[in-house]
């Protein structure tokens, strides 16, 4: 905020209100009584304060007040607004009102909105108040009458305010104060970061365009607003780390970033190492060394993946990132080391021998039979790497694809997990007594399992040399190059991999039997009746895409009907989960919506809000939801079958 020397030009007052379009949104007539107070009220557009009775400490963005009966406040949309503890009962008007421009398409639209007098900040005595509170008792009034003129008079009297008041203004010198774009945008960031936050959200919250704020913020502190918000997160992100016992996915949702893949990297970006490296080295000295066999003895805790979400122009699958490292001065972990060091030199040795490859183990590579190498097989992965697979793999480690390997009737070694092995629910009925592995799978807990293959779901989780180091401790396949790979041609890969062919192929048949003739019951039931599956966060909703996860199985599979708000989201999101605004929650036009993963709220308390009132599903009772034990944030045979289910429990009565 600057005081500047600049004085109120009436004639450029008087140009932009007669070439602008006027809206009242809003008009106030608010009573404090003795020890209230309002704190940091972010103006929803622009706003007059006319003082009525009393006196008060008012604040404009930090610009204190002295304010008393008939004076006037001016401030533009996103000042922030603050009225200290009131030592006597402090009465008021509010007028809040919106403009639109037409003639900012002209060429010298930048300049004109450095110049916009609707986001000047003053405070004026004016000479004769008793007219102006006249004019503001009665546009009250009228604001609040119903009939199909009200509208047109109280945009009469506002202009007939705004002409008495320009009136005055101009046989008075009043100063002007320059409102701070980057300090309104910094606070309202700090209030907001754990929020979806884009340029342009932020540039219309304070009625400005992306590229003047963007340009301001690099003259003042030499980042872009992004660039500002990205280095707060990772700073809360960091304090969240070391002093709480948040999972990692909790963490990251409470800074902003619901996928908690994307934030581990942008994390590890912008400080050099991840976000459970960070959080291990920051607690060392109270750390137990890492064994992976002690897993089994932790109780099971529900966690679901979430696919892909988006933030801003941002898409990434959700995988934890991180490295849990090892204590140096343990037994244990030497023991680890050593092991590594054979693996190593078995390795090295079968390569200079033109032996078979190895399997990860000096035992394993020494006890391969004629037999067992003769019925080897060599496929070209994802990646286009020629792997030696086993013809009976009986060690499988494959992250995050347990659903496949369940489904074809192969138990895991170790299962995908997050933050201290929480683990994937829905399938713990199989994988009860399976010991959870780091999503990462970071390679010295990987070569402890001692694995005669390992599955990797996709490119991004062998970036690096990561593949190389995976290849030494067993053949290492990678499904695909791309991060969300199609889950029916992911579960044949798999399946001839694992030598499954057929049982993968008759998996497949049997689950397309079922969604068929889930499909038919229900267009029986419901005809064509629309269904959206939304992800409800402390801080945000997410509808799921269309075209994949559980969005794939409603209108692929199940055949119902995609809501428009949900179509038009889908259009241009690339990822699985997209934020959803409060304006279009309200426009979603869904006959039955499935709420997954709440854990911070009841469905009651959610449907509360307002907000969804308008949802045809909540107007007729036909809201079903789904805690983190069901399988709505997964893909495959498994997960969709049971999906299927709750659909059909829910809906067909």
């Amino acid at each position: 905020m600057e005081v500047t020397n600049d004085k109120i030009n009436v004639d450029e007052q008087l140009y932009w209100f007669t070439h602008s379009a006027i809206k009242v949104m809003d008009v106030r007539h608010i009573k404090m009584k003795l020890g209230e107070a309002l704190s940091s009220y972010r103006l929803p557009s622009n706003a007059f304060l006319f003082g009525l009775r009393g006196s008060a400490a008012v604040a404009l963005d930090n610009r204190e007040y002295a304010f008393k009966k008939f004076q006037i406040l001016h401030g533009g949309k996103g000042f922030y607004l603050d009225i200290r503890q009131v030592e006597e009962p402090f009465e008021y008007y509010l007028l809040l009102y919106k403009t639109v421009q037409p003639f900012l398409n002209m060429p010298d639209k930048q300049r004109l909105l450095e110049k916009n007098p609707f986001r000047m900040q003053y405070g004026v005595t004016p000479a004769f108040p008793i007219s102006l509170y006249e004019k503001l008792k009665q546009l009250d009034e009228e604001f609040h009458k119903d009939g199909k003129l009200a509208g047109l008079h109280v945009k009469t009297l506002f202009y007939h305010f705004i002409y008495e008041l320009l009136r005055q203004l101009e046989e008075q010198e009043v100063s002007v104060i320059k409102a701070d774009l980057v300090a309104q945008a910094i606070r309202y960031i700090h209030e907001h970061y754990a929020e979806v936050i884009t340029l342009e959200r932020l540039a219309n919250v304070l009625d400005c365009t992306p590229r003047h704020l963007t340009r301001l913020f690099k003259n003042q502190i030499q980042h872009s607003p992004i660039d500002y918000l990205i280095q707060l997160r990772i700073e809360k992100a960091k304090v969240l780390l070391t002093s709480t016992e948040g999972t990692l996915q909790e963490i990251a949702a409470g800074v902003g970033y619901p996928d908690v893949y994307f934030f581990s990297r942008i994390f590890k970006k912008h400080t050099g190492i991840s976000p459970i490296h960070y959080k291990t080295e920051a607690s060392a000295p109270r750390k137990r060394p890492y064994n992976p066999l002690l897993m089994s003895r932790y109780p099971i805790v529900s966690r679901r993946r979430s696919g892909h979400t988006v933030i801003g122009d941002n898409h990434y699958q959700n995988r934890g990132e991180g490295v849990l490292r090892m204590n140096r001065g343990s037994k244990q972990s030497m023991a680890i080391i050593m092991l590594l060091a054979m693996t190593l030199l078995v390795s090295a040795c079968g390569s200079s021998a033109n032996s078979p490859a190895t399997n990860g183990t000096a035992p394993a590579a020494s006890s391969h039979s004629a037999e067992q190498t003769a019925s080897e097989r060599i496929l070209k992965d994802g990646l286009g790497n020629e792997v030696k697979v086993p013809a009976n793999p009986k060690r499988v480690i494959a992250s995050y694809l347990e659903d496949h390997l369940v489904a074809l009737g192969v138990i895991p070694v170790a299962q995908w997990s997050v933050s201290e092995g929480k683990v994937q629910n829905y399938l713990q009925k199989e994988l009860a007594n399976i010991p959870a592995i780091p999503s990462e799978l970071p390679y010295e807990v990987v070569m402890s399992y001692q694995p005669d293959l390992i599955i990797i779901d996709n490119a991004e989780m062998v970036m690096g040399d990561k593949y190389a180091q995976y290849a030494k401790i067993a053949p290492t396949y990678t499904v695909g190059s791309d991060v969300n790979n199609d889950w029916r041609q992911e579960l044949l890969t798999i399946g001839e991999v694992l030598n499954k062919s057929e049982e993968a192929k008759q998996v497949l048949a049997d689950y397309e039997a079922k969604a068929t003739d889930a499909k038919n019951k229900l267009h029986q039931a419901i005809g064509d009746k629309s269904a959206a599956v939304l992800w409800v966060t402390a801080k945000n909703v997410y509808v799921v895409n269309q075209n994949l996860s559980s969005g794939d199985l409603l209108y692929r599979d199940l055949g119902l009907t995609v809501p428009n708000v949900v179509a038009e989201i889908s259009s241009t999101a690339k990822a699985n989960w997209s934020a959803i605004s409060k304006e279009k929650l309200a426009e979603l036009d869904a006959d039955y919506l499935f709420i997954v993963n709440s854990r911070e709220a009841t469905k009651e308390e959610i449907l509360s809000d307002p907000i969804w009132q308008g949802i045809p599903a909540v107007k007729n009772n036909n809201v079903y939801a789904y805690d983190n034990n069901a399988s709505w944030l997964y893909t495959g045979t498994i997960a969709n079958s049971q999906m299927i289910d709750d659909v059909l429990e829910s809906i067909v009565k």
